[in-house]
């Protein structure tokens, strides 16, 4: 079973990071920066979270994307990610789905928290002292790589439900016992 699992997240991670072969097997090497990485984790995210009846975007609709620095993201949000379409906004913006808080100070950022925390908002940052504060996927380094943890408390507390296949693959951050 373990060995299932652990093919499961190496397959499911190399679907996050390398959604285009064609340029692999052109002999060209694959490069991403973080920002990039973190735009197509966002992108791909939502494919793994339910938002409450009436309150996602309608078919056909695009996710609105809101960011405290849409400047860092701008450039990875031009064309639509598979089926799926995005539109990002500056934070602070009124009817958005996604929150990507970044680039702002920790007072700001903390203060936006509290403001969304009911609200069916999947909220998104990069660092771990805003999981504590109620933000429902945080990023983070680890031997090069970027990953991700989830905080299911936020989630359950803003009405969204994640898949749990995410659940998988992410570390799960269960409050203060993980501090």
């Amino acid at each position: 079973m373990r060995v299932l699992r652990a093919l499961f997240c190496l397959g499911l991670m190399w679907v996050f990071m390398f959604p285009s072969l064609p340029a692999a097997s052109q002999g060209r090497r694959l490069t991403a920066n973080l920002d990039q990485l973190r735009a197509l984790y966002v992108q791909r995210l939502v494919k793994y979270v339910n938002w409450p009846d009436g309150v996602g975007p309608k078919p056909g609709e695009p996710f609105i994307v809101a960011a405290t620095d849409p400047a860092s993201l701008r450039p990875y949000f031009g064309s639509p990610a598979g089926s799926v379409r995005f539109k990002l906004v500056q934070w602070p913006a009124s009817d958005f789905h996604v929150l990507v808080l970044t680039g702002a100070p920790d007072r700001e950022i903390s203060a936006i928290l509290k403001r969304v925390a009911d609200l069916p908002i999947l909220t998104i940052s990069q660092n771990p002292v805003h999981l504590r504060q109620g933000v429902m996927v945080n990023f983070y380094m680890n031997n090069g790589k970027l990953k991700f943890e989830i905080n299911p408390a936020a989630a359950k507390r803003g009405g969204l439900s994640i898949s749990s296949r995410l659940l998988q693959l992410a570390r799960i951050y269960q409050g203060e016992a993980d501090d």
